[in-house]
């Protein structure tokens, strides 16, 4: 493969032959009954949700913020995003603008997007440009900046002179943590390796609170972070019902809580109500570039959109896949034979929509999909549905399966091909975290170690030496942070980021010019920027690599069996190298 990675000599590839290899592990009827059990839960913490956020059980409305630290402290690494003053420099801000370089807001201080019409006070605030980053040796970070005089008060609903509310919903219902979902799941709970807490997931999050207040430049302000108990439900919600629901929630978080913003914008519904009431959201996932314009400037997300993966993928089908024959498939498929695609995804619309890509662009390059098939997000039909499309690929003689799907139809469909003696090729994009080896130790591994694909995502360190796990150590370090401390992180970022790159005067307008003019970063959650070629995003992830599944392979995440071999090259749907390979590899690795 072009980018050196070998992907191991796990790969069950196949030749038609009637003889089969031995089995590897598949699931069996009362594995099917645990996933039942278990399915709202994976569904939306497995594959489409940062369920840590919602975890704790407290009463509604308790407050989280910190008292110490300033503004952020500076590095030694030079590092100076668009717009950001020059190292050294100093820019006079009067109330009622943004960050230098960033659009202004309400001329003033006349709040917007919801807020009281009142005015700011008028005396300027002075930003000054500080030497490297503002956290030293985080890769992500923002210039550094300083500080003095008037922020302008009350610039936008939620922000005060001292203050900046964010809401955070707790579902109707309530749901477990995703480790111990998914490890339920898989048969193999392992109590003292996922031990957390409820109380352990709050600690984090406010310790991470603490740690972006501390080291963040938010011009005087302070986070405070307020739980609520919600009337919506999430199992509702991702299967596009619950509008009513996630829309008085909504009118909890603006109108009753006063927030800027929400960081558990964890569904369409509940993104949409909050983005019609003026509040900034964090979280919807895998929507489209389309629907996150159309919610601008309030909805964002550290999931990939799905545009981009659509891109990714149908360059990838075109420039790799259709140009060579079968090469990866198992029993019941000759390798050799032309390619006989077929694309699988929820019937979500803002899913379709981007699928659409796909086939259009194998249907412009001459190689129609043989099936474009879809499946509906309705927790009690995911099983039956999986069989009926596992034998709608048989009878089609699918060879290839391009993937976009929940961990949880993936659990049924391997294990229904299983069971028929049929694996074919699988193309999978990444979403839905199939692309982290404990959910995809989760798949049948005889069908599943014909799967390679893409992740936009880098290398997760292990437990314990990670970038979220060092932030909220620092701020309580006689405490282990929760294991979903990266998640909580990873989404707290984006909201620390936009603060920051807004300037004192912050708005859902001021916070959308910041994001866009932040210059980018690149470790552990892979490269991000909220401008990809020219123009602004909503979403920090359009990058991806590729990667091999092996199930021979030792998992660094949880020391079992079955894991991603990951390149090393990172690429766009622009710069999709010529094939046949590398999504998948010509022979038997």
């Amino acid at each position: 493969m072009s980018d050196g990675v070998d992907a191991g000599d796990g790969a069950d590839v196949g030749d038609g032959a009637a003889v089969k290899e031995p089995r590897l592990a598949k699931y069996s009827a009362p594995d099917r009954r645990l996933l039942r059990g278990y399915g709202p839960a994976v569904v939306i913490a497995g594959g489409f949700l940062l369920m840590a956020l919602l975890v704790p059980s407290i009463a509604p409305e308790a407050n989280v913020s910190a008292s110490t630290g300033g503004g952020g402290g500076a590095s030694t690494k030079v590092g100076s995003p668009t717009g950001a003053p020059a190292s050294g420099a100093t820019t006079t801000v009067p109330a009622g603008t943004g960050a230098p370089g960033a659009a202004g807001g309400a001329a003033g201080g006349t709040l917007q997007n919801g807020g009281p019409s009142t005015k700011a006070a008028t005396a300027p605030g002075t930003v000054t440009g500080c030497s490297g980053k503002q956290v030293a040796g985080d890769p992500y970070a923002p210039a550094c900046v300083s500080f003095s005089g008037n922020n302008g008060g009350a610039t936008s609903r939620g922000v005060t002179a001292n203050q900046i509310v964010v809401s955070a919903r707790l579902p109707a219902g309530g749901i477990q943590t995703a480790d111990e979902a998914i490890q339920q799941i898989a048969g193999k709970y392992n109590s003292a390796q996922f031990s957390d807490t409820a109380a352990d997931v709050e600690r984090t999050t406010q310790d991470l609170v603490t740690y972006f207040n501390d080291k963040f430049q938010f011009y005087g302000r302070k986070i405070v972070l307020k739980f609520f108990n919600g009337q919506g439900s999430l199992v509702n919600e991702v299967t596009d019902a619950g509008q009513a629901q996630a829309q008085a929630d909504a009118i909890s978080a603006s109108q009753q809580l006063g927030a800027f913003a929400d960081v558990t914008a964890l569904s369409q519904p509940y993104a949409e109500a909050l983005s019609a009431q003026h509040v900034v959201n964090i979280g919807a996932p895998y929507m489209s570039s389309q629907w996150f314009a159309s919610q601008a400037p309030y909805a964002w997300s550290f999931f990939p959109n799905c545009t981009d993966l659509g891109n990714e993928s149908a360059s990838i089908m075109v420039k790799q896949v259709v140009p060579q024959n079968v090469t990866y498939a198992g029993t019941g498929v000759n390798n050799g034979q032309p390619r006989r695609i077929a694309i699988l995804a929820p019937d979500n619309p803002v899913y379709q929509q981007c699928v659409s890509q796909v086939t259009g662009a194998l249907s412009a390059a001459g190689h129609p999909v043989v099936a474009n098939l879809s499946y509906t997000l309705d927790l009690s039909q995911l099983s039956s549905e999986a069989g009926s499309i596992a034998q709608q690929i048989i009878n089609d003689k699918i060879t290839t399966l391009g993937c976009g799907c929940d961990p949880i139809t993936l659990a049924y469909l391997t294990s229904d091909l299983d069971t028929s003696n049929y694996e074919p090729e699988i193309v999978n994009i990444g979403a839905a975290f199939t692309d982290e080896d404990l959910v995809a130790q989760l798949f049948d591994q005889s069908v599943w170690s014909h799967a390679a694909g893409i992740t936009n995502n880098g290398n997760a360190p292990a437990y314990g030496s990670s970038l979220g796990y060092f932030a909220a150590k620092s701020v309580d370090p006689n405490n282990a942070p929760a294991h979903e401390v990266d998640l909580l992180y990873e989404d707290l970022y984006i909201l620390a980021l936009g603060i920051e790159q807004a300037g004192p005067n912050l708005s859902p307008t001021t916070f959308e010019h910041g994001l866009f003019n932040y210059a980018g970063g690149d470790g552990e959650y892979g490269p991000w920027s909220f401008n990809e070629n020219g123009s602004g995003t909503f979403t920090p992830q359009h990058q991806y690599r590729y990667q091999w599944w092996n199930p021979n392979v030792v998992s660094a995440f949880d020391n079992e069996k079955g894991s991603w071999v990951d390149g090393t090259t990172w690429y766009s749907a622009s710069t999709v190298p010529a094939g046949p390979a590398p999504v998948f590899p010509n022979g038997v690795q």
